[in-house]
């Protein structure tokens, strides 16, 4: 018979203790916070722009926003076009479309966080990316920035369960964000289930998301 020494037996259970199930493994975040805050300083000077010949606001669905537009992924894309004096199309025109209910900018940032399976408990590399999501938004130009935290499902299950997983799934990310130092009024949470998928197909894994969106000032 032979006998492990103290370090041997060490090692070993360190090593089993990293595999098991649940346990916490170092993963690589998916974007950086530079991405985050590029993104949101972007949206934020163009909502900043007056209105003009070549911006518009929308408050309403991208639907009802552009119902003439191009689809795009499934839905409407957030853009329309202006015609010169002659009649010709001169120019494309952006178009901010503004959620009625959030106040938030249809621009959304995919945190690409993910789950465990059938819950709400965030994945190592979940946190990961969560981590570069709050260094982003605590950009001195974002100070005073307000975030929609958005849980969306996909089609699999009813109506209410998908309802209450997206609730579960946007609290936590917003809860996590908390506990990395954003403060609780920058954020909102707000969970639509399988009602607004990303992609047509709504049993399609992509529209399995949370999503941030900055909040019209």
């Amino acid at each position: 018979m032979k006998f492990l020494t103290m370090s041997t037996a060490l090692a070993l259970a360190v090593s089993v203790s990293a595999l098991a199930p649940g346990s916490a493994v170092a993963q690589d975040a998916t974007f950086s916070a530079d991405e985050v805050s590029k993104h949101f300083k972007q949206l934020k000077t163009r909502s900043l722009k007056p209105t003009g010949a070549t911006r518009a606001l929308c408050i309403g669905t991208r639907d009802e926003c552009n119902p003439n537009g191009a689809k795009q992924e499934g839905g409407q894309v957030a853009v329309t076009t202006e015609s010169d004096a002659t009649g010709d199309a001169a120019q494309t025109a952006e178009t901010l479309v503004v959620d009625p209910d959030t106040k938030a900018i249809d621009a959304g940032f995919n945190l690409l966080v993910s789950f465990e399976n059938a819950s709400a408990r965030l994945s190592p590399a979940a946190r990961a990316n969560l981590k570069e999501f709050a260094k982003g938004i605590a950009d001195p130009e974002l100070a005073s920035a307000v975030f929609v935290i958005e849980g969306h499902t996909d089609g699999i299950g009813s109506l209410n369960y998908n309802q209450r997983l997206s609730e579960d799934r946007a609290q936590a990310v917003s809860e996590y964000l908390v506990s990395l130092g954003v403060e609780r009024n920058r954020l909102k949470t707000v969970a639509y289930g399988e009602t607004r998928p990303k992609v047509a197909d709504v049993n399609d894994p992509s529209n399995r998301r949370v999503e941030s969106k900055l909040v019209l000032e």
